[in-house]
């Protein structure tokens, strides 16, 4: 006869939940495993395989204790039972152990879930071949197909729900599954068994006893402290380890602040790249720069554990995939488990690439300065790897320590390349400046060298027509010695008035030297009174106010006289309707010019109470051939000359005017100690009448300034000897040694230089006078020596023999 059994429901529910809690246990250790290595990984997996397998079992036992059937008493065969607690033990442990918990392949995952539902089947059917009861056992073969695919099935998804996160909420729902799956699978197999009654059945006994749950409360009791025991043991493990992974959080800080003060960047980047691929225990990490203008990542910084080749060079960023770009422009953290299986990564480039540097998982923090990505640092793993919340969050920590370090390297390497350019720039700044001044300074070259043809034309052609016409009379009345006397003066007068006019240009350009001698100006200026009264006339006051305490300066006296006289020509023509011009000098102490050095300086002030200038004028006062005054009433160079020789004797020129008011010019010159000399007795042409004949040797290449003077000398008696040049000369001096020698300066051949030298060296003590209208008097004595006596042409015939009365040739 078939029998039928019953469930005592509170047992059942007892079971279901034990098996629960039991699933939860044991993943939860499971899960201590995944995170552990070496022998603490071994621990976890035996304390998951008996929280589980023990547990299954345990819900088994419970749960035949709440089956019975009426008039049949059960027992247990001890031996089977111990086999099949430990077929539930074996069986997990080993689906836990096949378990690829970095991975999750889809291989690994089905046989871990097919060797638990098996060690499940296997312990329930050996559990109920164990059972002792007076009846035959049978099978129902389509209930037990459906117990042996829930057991399979349902442990297969746990595993899968597991693996695939470690959520609490995952693992709870994965133990819900797997719990129900054992029990489902226990009850289905209930269902699958057939009893057929061996013997009379008393139907007034069977029923679940007393003792049977006490039994069964007793085992779950146990059961349940057994698990939380290993749930509190994970929890105590889990602690320290959080412990232990602040405290290596903690150090790993420190070490990187201690790499990244005071040392080279390259070699911290280095050193930090090492610290984060230990402390992350990963195959690779480093840094990376990305080139913008080519678009290339450049690697320059790489540490690796050894099993992956380090990641050096340019490699393109296309390689990285079009997707993972964008999200590192963008800032974003890329975090992909699993290259070859993420949505980030399915790209046929970003595989290719993974696969060629042997990559599987990559954790990369983007470094983005002014909206554009410039550094990278990534953490490269060659297997699946599930990267945890707080590591992600560590890591982008200690990329942002580094970023400014990578940073201060950038700016460096720019400021070296600036520092590197920076004399090449400034130079070509300085050519461009320079280029742009001289095509200035030739502008202003050429409007102030037209100003300068235009004036030295006018004045020029009055001097020449005043010649010119002098000399055309002289030839149309020879027979008349007065009118020829008068034309010659008038003649003589217009070219002196020549000769000064190239005086003045010279002292403006200041190519011809001034004599600076110590001098008293006050004893300059005061023999001055009566003539400039006499020039300004009877409506101008002239007022005098000379330091009662002078103090000697160095100029040129004739230089100062000129300055006094032009200036007050000046004042004279801006009061033509009268006024007062005063003339002072006072000593003054000047300081932080831009024109003179500091000391004391006398200033000569001539003021007026004329007209004045508005400001125009007076910005072009000093310029050469500026004049307001009408045509033919000035040159233009009076200021202009007053400032050249001003500048040459170390002072300056100062204006200081107000339209309607007035004028005053200061000049600065500058102090001496030394003391002024005696004054020196004139020569006249008077004093050297009667002195006798003397023989000369003349020098000049141009012949008729030589007939000129030879003529000039001939006439008042002297031996004259022409040479045309310094060879012509020596072989002179070889037949006959006159008593001076005149010599020009510039000649072609030999100059007038070398031939005094020769003259020197061969005939020591022959006078040597230089008649020469070079402008550079600097120049000749430079070259002959500051003993060199000079006579500027041109000169009257009466200046020449004073010059050479003056070196003794008379005697």
């Amino acid at each position: 006869m078939i029998m039928t059994g019953t469930h005592d429901s509170n047992l059942v529910i007892l079971s279901i939940l034990i098996a629960m809690f039991a699933s939860f246990s044991g993943l939860s250790l499971a899960m201590r495993m995944r995170a552990s290595t070496g022998w603490m990984r071994r621990l976890w997996l035996g304390a998951a395989a008996v929280a589980l397998g023990g547990g299954i079992w345990s819900m088994h036992f419970v749960a035949m204790l709440a089956y019975s059937m009426p008039g049949m008493e059960m027992s247990f065969d001890l031996a089977l039972t111990l086999i099949s607690f430990a077929i539930a033990l074996a069986f997990t442990g080993a689906g836990f152990a096949v378990m690829d918990w970095r991975t999750m392949a889809a291989g690994r995952v089905a046989a871990a879930g097919l060797l638990m539902g098996s060690g499940v089947l296997a312990m329930h059917y050996l559990g109920m071949a164990a059972m002792h009861i007076a009846a035959d056992l049978s099978y129902d073969h389509g209930w037990l197909g459906i117990s042996i695919f829930i057991a399979i099935g349902a442990a297969t998804a746990a595993m899968w729900l597991t693996a695939r996160d470690q959520k609490l909420s995952h693992r709870l729902v994965a133990s819900a599954v797997m719990g129900l799956a054992i029990a489902g699978m226990h009850y289905a197999g209930m269902r699958a068994a057939i009893f057929t009654s061996t013997s009379s059945v008393d139907m007034t006994t069977g029923g679940a006893s007393l003792g049977q749950t006490y039994l069964a409360i007793l085992i779950s009791a146990i059961t349940v402290l057994i698990l939380v025991m290993a749930l509190s043991s994970a929890a105590v493990e889990r602690l320290f380890q959080g412990f232990v992974r602040r405290e290596a959080r903690i150090a790993l800080r420190l070490r990187i602040a201690d790499a990244l003060r005071g040392r080279d960047t390259q070699e911290a980047l280095q050193e930090v790249a090492a610290l984060m691929g230990t402390h992350f225990n990963v195959t690779r990490t480093g840094y990376g720069q990305l080139d913008p203008i080519e678009d290339i990542f450049e690697y320059d910084v790489c540490w690796t554990d050894g099993t992956v080749p380090p990641l050096l060079g340019r490699y393109p960023a296309e390689a990285f995939g079009a997707k993972i770009v964008a999200a590192l422009s963008a800032g974003q953290t890329v975090v992909i488990d699993d290259l070859l299986d993420a949505e980030l990564s399915d790209e046929a480039k970003t595989r290719e690439t993974a696969q060629s540097v042997d990559t599987r998982a990559i954790l990369v923090v983007p470094f983005v300065r002014d909206g554009r990505l410039s550094t990278i640092v990534y953490l490269n793993d060659r297997d699946h790897r599930a990267w945890q919340r707080q590591d992600i969050a560590f890591m982008e920590e200690i990329a942002e320590r580094t970023r400014l370090v990578i940073e201060r390297a950038t700016v460096e390497e720019k400021l070296r390349e600036l520092n590197a350019t920076l004399e090449q720039r400034v130079e070509i700044r300085t050519r461009e400046l320079r280029e742009a001044q001289e095509a200035l300074l030739h502008s202003q070259k050429l409007e102030a060298v037209g100003q300068l043809v235009s004036g030295m034309a006018h004045d020029f052609n009055n001097v020449l027509a005043a010649i010119m016409g002098a000399f055309d009379l002289i030839r149309r009345r020879p027979d008349e010695p007065e009118r020829v006397q008068r034309y010659a003066e008038a003649g003589l007068e217009a070219a002196e008035r020549g000769a000064k006019l190239t005086a003045q240009l010279l002292a403006f350009a200041r190519a011809q030297r001034i004599q600076l001698t110590p001098l008293i100006i006050c004893d300059i200026i005061r023999p001055l009174h009566n003539l400039l009264a006499r020039t300004l006339g009877p409506m101008i006051r002239l007022d005098f106010a000379l330091n009662p305490h002078p103090v000697p300066v160095l100029a040129d006296a004739t230089q100062v006289e000129m300055m006094v006289l032009n200036l007050a020509i000046n004042a004279r023509d801006a009061m033509p309707n009268g006024g007062t011009l005063t003339v002072s000098t006072t000593v003054r102490n000047i300081s932080g010019h831009p024109e003179v050095d500091d000391g004391e300086y006398v200033e000569i002030a001539v003021g007026d109470t004329g007209a004045g200038m508005d400001e125009t004028t007076l910005r072009r006062a000093m310029e050469p051939f500026f004049t307001t005054k009408a045509i033919g009433k000035g040159t233009g160079l009076g200021l202009a000359q007053i400032y050249g020789s001003a500048r040459q004797a170390g002072g300056t020129v100062h204006i200081d005017s107000t339209l309607g008011q007035g004028t005053t010019v200061r000049v600065l010159m500058p102090c001496t100690d030394e003391e002024p000399n005696d004054p020196v007795q004139a020569v006249t042409p008077v004093d050297i009448a009667g002195t006798g004949s003397i023989k000369i040797l003349l020098v000049d290449d141009d012949q008729d300034v030589r007939s000129m003077i030879a003529s000039a000398l001939e006439c008042q008696g002297h031996y004259v000897t022409q040479a045309e040049n310094g060879d012509a000369a020596l072989v002179a001096l070889e037949e006959n040694v006159p008593d001076i020698a005149i010599i020009d300066f510039a000649m072609p051949g030999m100059n007038g230089a070398e031939l005094a030298k020769c003259i020197e060296a061969r005939w020591p003590g022959l006078p040597i006078l230089f008649a020469s209208g070079f402008a550079d008097t600097d120049a000749v004595e430079q070259a002959v020596g500051r003993r060199a006596k000079i006579l500027r042409k041109p000169f009257r015939a009466d200046e020449l023999l004073v010059a050479i009365h003056r070196l003794g040739a008379f005697a």
